[in-house]
């Protein structure tokens, strides 16, 4: 049982059965096996705890959760150890929801209660589990107590244990750890000591950061150390604990350095020497403007003199890459003949393939910053010549021999790091890249590589070819060549398949924006068609993503009867469709010199609006609740929008031959003193086209601001579609609005180079397309400017540049973003809402006097790569009261019934939690809704949702109604008295006036009223 807790426990994936259960009835199903007899099932609920903590993150599930494990780990009985090992398990993976524990007191009371037992390896797991829930209770004096007192233990598993928790404790207490220090001291110094114990006892110094004091105090105590106890243990355990406590402080960064230099040269203990390299790494990652000049320097000397040792060598070129792999790179003068190019030319041509790649990795580092600060492309050239020569070295030590011919999985050691380092540098230069994707298809065509080396060069060249697709074009026969070689050995294995499909990606980078071959096209349609069903769906796809839309659509069509669900079925239909819609809209501008009639294309856009809607009800059919496919669904919708937008611009440029203005437009003009009156109906629907192209510009930002998860090029692709909107619907506003559409002198046309550069993703070949189409029609706007100052009003002239800007617009091959077919990151966030009715449907009661306390709880849930692109700073939380059914005697109330109230927080380990205060002072049935919005890092807010909405009665309170003074009832006519206030006042006509009663008198009796006796129907 001891050595169990010398390893972790890894519980598997255990979810629920019920998908539709919710936290309660879980917690329920899991508290059944907890009180189980058997230790099995108790093992089994308590396993199924982290799944539940995963899925319902909310803080009054979690606490009683959390103690009904910790009543567990209190009962003794047979196998309760190996319980409690689990429940240790389950507190050390969910540590990020122990803080939402409410009855933390109560769950200490239940833990401590095992210290008491006679059983070390009880105690050892009660100081684990203390130890895990530092976090919450590191503050707490009575475990700070518990843990000091066990580290007298005689014991090894309860020593170790609680040398753990010290550790924990240390470093969240700082009362705890300066109380700790003398006591450390102590029991590091004892003979009696183990020096496995000294060693575990060393590291808890490395947490003891809180103020610079106690900082200073350890580690005065550490060097000492150093002089009392020169073992290559203990120097290697206090040089890690002085690195790590000097990266906290920051302060002591330099003299951390300059001691760890000074064992560089002095110590000739290569374990130490590998130690302290990497703990020079992690301070050259961590904080490499706190180095001097002298520090890289005698590195660089050491680097030389190790030159006999390559793994001391390659461990110190790692130091210097990471260091010059920094913004900030240490105050040394870089220039061609600096000591760190000098040690680069040195060892780049190593005998070692490691030392030749660490190598070639620090010079390129180097090189692209003397280019970008200092503009000096000498040593970029140098750098590539190397790398192009490491490259074929690699390529040629690397040849299969005939033992593992058949081995295609065998990659070559180093050749990834060259292939990096060789793509950076060609960004520097364009004949950089040209020379570099000639040396890369002569390796390819040479084939001494395996099929995964073939993989990394062809992954590569896509590199290159995703910035410059021209790059790849003298070197198309080549990549044909290889397609069809493949092609005729189908049957592929799974590495040749995605071999195949890189190579044919390779020919869509390369007739991106060009007409297709028919070899070329020939080859690609036989590539399809001899693989398996998802590799030619990927090869569509990567068709999609660069305009080739007629091709990808017939591989759709294949697919589409080739699939196993029908949700399946009706997506690839969908992108049928969708390929179908836009290769109709660019049909008439690839006939060769031939040029379509307006009319014309008018049709041929009100045909790719009817497809793409066919495509949007295929996507709605595929929509499952687990894929919602809300962006696809919108896109869409958004690209039919613009054909049809621009389809009735087309219709409105004619409109002015088809219905010219009627004879009487000149009078009604000087009448309205409007002149685009005498164009007749045309300017009325030029002014309704611009209403539409702000509107879908208006919609491109909504869909931009809900896409939080979008990679940098999907967003770049969806803001450079706005411009486009907006810039149409400028143009039109220059001919209908003189005074709005005015342009400067100095117009330039839509920012796209901010755009660009905040996303980062202006060097691709998409975004090169659609930001030349848009400089175009930026271009013919500017045009168009200049003739409407020439020429008034609206003639032949503006609406033909109006039309060219629509063609320039629309007949560009549109590149579908990433984020339509993947997701590289996802992010979900869960509201609770309190109070719920307890039937669902059913509205809230209050009263009017009153107000309701309304508590919002969320969770933020992520995939498997988190904050990939962007992370959750703040989280937005508004919320709206809006009364629904107001009753008619309170229309005359003035006060406001509706109410909206705002709070922003800030999620801590991904949960965050509110709390608003709503009156409903006028009685009826409101809706409450909760809109959700999250603000990233770079401080962009985005629309994600989820709204959620609650029902509201509000009704009159009968204490505050009673209390009301009612308004006294008029007398009848006949007993009308004048207020005494207004004095005499003549009474209304036909009305008498009673004399007032005397003070201290009434007036005579009234007489009896007479009963008269009416007899009831049917009775004698």
């Amino acid at each position: 049982m001891a050595s169990t807790l010398m390893r972790p426990i890894s519980f598997p994936e255990i979810g629920f059965g019920d998908q539709d259960q919710d936290g309660n009835s879980a917690l329920l199903e899991l508290d059944r096996g907890l009180k189980s007899s058997r230790t099995g099932e108790q093992c089994e609920a308590i396993s199924k705890f982290p799944a539940l903590f995963e899925r319902y993150p909310f803080p009054i599930l979690i606490n009683s959760a959390l103690l009904k494990l910790a009543e567990v780990f209190r009962q003794e009985t047979p196998g309760s150890n190996f319980v409690r090992v689990c429940v240790v398990e389950v507190v050390e993976s969910c540590g990020r929801h122990l803080d939402k524990l409410i009855n933390v007191d109560e769950f200490l009371r239940r833990i401590t209660t095992v210290m008491h037992s006679n059983d070390p390896l009880a105690r050892a797991l009660t100081l684990r589990t203390l130890g895990w829930m530092s976090g919450v209770v590191g503050e707490n004096r009575q475990v700070q107590h518990l843990i000091r007192e066990a580290l007298d233990a005689k014991d090894s598993v309860e020593l170790q244990a609680a040398i753990m928790a010290s550790e924990k404790y240390a470093a969240k207490s700082k009362t705890f750890a300066m109380n700790m220090c003398e006591r450390l001291t102590h029991m590091i110094g004892g003979l009696a000591t183990p020096v496995d114990v000294k060693l575990q006892l060393i590291q808890v110094f490395q947490h003891m950061h809180h103020d610079a004091e106690t900082a200073a105090t350890v580690r005065s105590l550490c060097l000492e150390l150093l002089k009392e106890y020169p073992t290559q243990r203990v120097v290697i355990t206090t040089l890690h604990t002085l690195t790590q406590l000097a990266a906290h402080i920051l302060v002591d960064i330099p003299q951390q350095v300059d001691l760890l230099m000074g064992y560089l040269k002095s110590e000739a203990r290569l374990g130490v020497r590998q130690a302290v390299l990497g703990e020079l790494g992690y301070l050259a990652e961590a904080a490499p403007h706190a180095w001097s000049a002298e520090n890289v320097e005698t590195l660089i000397e050491f680097t030389r003199a190790s030159r006999h040792n390559a793994a001391i060598t390659t461990t110190a070129l790692c130091v210097l890459a990471s260091l010059t792999s920094a913004p900030a790179i240490p105050s040394v003068s870089l220039t061609p003949e600096c000591g760190l190019v000098d040690l680069c030319r040195e060892c780049v041509y190593d005998g070692s393939i490691k030392v030749s790649c660490r190598a070639i990795q620090l010079f390129t580092n180097i090189a692209i910053y003397m280019h970008e600060e200092q503009k000096n492309s000498i040593v970029c050239e140098e750098a590539h010549c190397a790398a192009l020569s490491l490259l074929q070295c690699v390529i040629s030590a690397s040849q299969v021999d005939e033992s593992n011919g058949n081995d295609e999985s065998i990659v070559p050691s180093g050749l990834r790091m060259c292939l990096v380092c060789a793509v950076l540098l060609s960004r520097t230069n364009p004949d950089i890249m040209c020379d570099l994707a000639t040396t890369l298809t002569d390796a390819l065509a040479d084939n001494m590589l395996s099929v995964c080396g073939c993989q990394l060069i062809c992954e590569a060249l896509a590199s290159l070819g995703g910035t410059h697709g021209d790059v790849l074009t003298p070197h198309l026969v080549t990549i044909l060549k290889f397609i069809q070689k493949y092609t005729h050995e189908a049957p592929l294995s799974s590495h040749k398949t995605k071999l195949l499909v890189t190579l044919v990606t390779l020919v869509m980078q390369i007739f991106h924006g060009h007409v297709w071959s028919t070899q070329a096209r020939s080859a690609v349609v036989a590539a399809s068609k001899c693989v398996n069903q998802w590799a030619a769906f990927c090869m569509a796809r990567q068709a999609s993503r660069y305009g080739h839309h007629s091709l990808a659509g017939g591989i759709y069509v294949l697919l589409s009867w080739r699939v196993c669900s029908d949700q399946q079925h009706f997506w690839v239909s969908a992108l049928t469709e969708l390929s179908s819609g836009e290769a109709s809209t660019i049909a008439f501008t690839e006939r060769a010199g031939e040029r379509a009639d307006n009319r014309d294309r008018a049709d041929s856009l009100t045909k790719a609006n009817s497809h793409l809607h066919r495509a949007l009800s295929s996507l709605k059919a595929a929509s499952t609740a687990s894929q919602p496919m809300t962006f696809c669904q919108e896109y869409v919708r958004l690209r039919a929008e613009t054909f049809m937008c621009h389809a009735q611009l087309l219709h409105a440029c004619l409109s002015l031959r088809t219905a010219p203005p009627p004879a009487i437009a000149a009078s009604l003009a000087t009448s309205a003193r409007d002149d685009l009156l005498r164009c007749g109906r045309v300017s009325q629907q030029l002014a309704k086209s611009a209403r539409d192209f702000n509107n879908l510009a208006s919609q491109y930002g909504n869909l931009y601001q809900s896409v939080f998860d979008a990679d940098p090029q999907t967003l770049c692709n969806i803001a450079l579609l706005q411009q486009g909107s907006l810039l149409v619907a400028q143009g039109i506003e220059i001919i209908t609005r003189p005074s709005a559409g005015q342009l400067t002198d100095d117009y330039t046309g839509p920012d796209l180079t901010t755009i660009t550069s905040k996303l980062g993703c202006g060097d691709s070949v998409e975004t090169h397309t659609l930001i030349a189409t848009l400089e175009e029609a930026t271009s013919m706007v500017r045009r168009l400017a200049q003739v409407c100052c020439e020429v008034k009003p609206v003639r032949e002239q503006h609406l033909q540049l109006l039309q060219g800007i629509s063609e320039v617009l629309t007949s560009v091959p549109l590149p579908y973003p990433r984020f339509f077919f993947q997701t590289l990151q996802k992010t979900t966030i869960t509201l609770a809402l309190l109070p719920q009715p307890r039937t669902p449907g059913d509205p809230i009661s209050v009263q009017t006097s009153s107000q309701l306390a309304i508590k919002v709880e969320g969770v933020i849930g992520h995939g498997k790569r988190p904050g990939l692109f962007r992370s959750v700073h703040s989280v937005t939380l508004t919320v709206n009261s809006t009364i629904q059914n107001r009753p008619q005697h309170t229309l005359d109330v003035k006060t406001e019934p509706n109410e909206t109230l705002t709070q922003t927080v800030e999620p801590h380990n991904d949960f965050f939690a509110a709390q608003f205060l709503l009156g409903f002072p006028i009685p009826g049935l409101y809706q409450v809704s909760v809109d959700t919005s999250v603000t990233d890092d770079n401080d962009d807010a985005w629309q994600t949702g989820p709204r959620h909405t609650l029902n509201v009665r509000s009704q009159e309170d009968p204490s505050s109604k009673a209390s009301v003074p009612q308004a006294p009832r008029p007398a009848p006519p006949s007993q009308y008295i004048p207020p005494a206030a207004q004095g005499a006042s003549i009474p209304p006509p036909g009305v008498s006036t009673l004399p007032p009663p005397t003070p201290g008198t009434s007036g005579p009796p009234a007489p009896p009223a007479q009963q008269f006796s009416i007899p009831r129907p049917g009775l004698p």
